[in-house]
């Protein structure tokens, strides 16, 4: 196979949707970034506040001890494994409603305003039936900060599926190789 052809076999193949590719590895990479944030912004607001940095932990974990007496490590962990979750749900939801052609700044302005609607939903619909504990002792606006960092996390969904989709193509080109080979 030459390569012309080789090239427009792969330019076919990489262009076409693809759910991981585009979807699903993008929201989880974004949505660990966005979490990742959220912890740390978290954690640092509560030690400063409270003297308790992983206070907003145990809270999380609130959705499993809803009488609010989580304690130790595996309180913590079970916290922000749950919010880690979710986080990469919310974030995959993201990518399939961001149009696969969009700019960082579209993402940026478009993951802002996704993580005020989260924030919305969640500070008045979800955080009160899931999580007492949290919905008693988190501050709206405090949420409403960290919600806000989580959509500017989403604004880096445009690189991650441009890596992903240069790794795509580097891959495709290899197999051809190795088929004409």
């Amino acid at each position: 196979m030459g390569k012309r052809k080789r090239t427009r076999t792969v330019d076919v193949a990489v262009e076409s949707w693809n759910i991981v590719r585009d979807v699903v590895l993008p929201g989880a990479l974004a949505g660990t970034l966005g979490a990742f944030a959220m912890a740390v912004l978290a954690c640092a607001f509560s030690g400063v506040l409270n003297g308790e940095p992983w206070r907003p932990a145990l809270l999380v974990a609130g959705l499993f001890f809803r009488d609010g007496t989580a304690q130790g490590v595996g309180a913590v962990l079970l916290g922000l494994l749950i919010h880690f979750s979710v986080a990469g749900g919310m974030a995959t939801g993201f990518a399939l409603l961001l149009p696969r052609r969009g700019t960082a700044v579209a993402a940026l302005c478009l993951g802002v305003l996704y993580g005020m609607g989260l924030w919305t939903v969640m500070t008045w619909l979800m955080i009160p039936f899931a999580s007492p504990p949290l919905s008693h002792e988190a501050p709206t606006s405090m949420l409403f900060l960290l919600h806000l960092a989580f959509g500017a996390a989403l604004g880096t969904m445009p690189a991650f599926r441009n890596v992903l989709t240069r790794a795509d193509r580097l891959r495709r080109g290899l197999q051809l190789l190795g088929q004409g080979a």
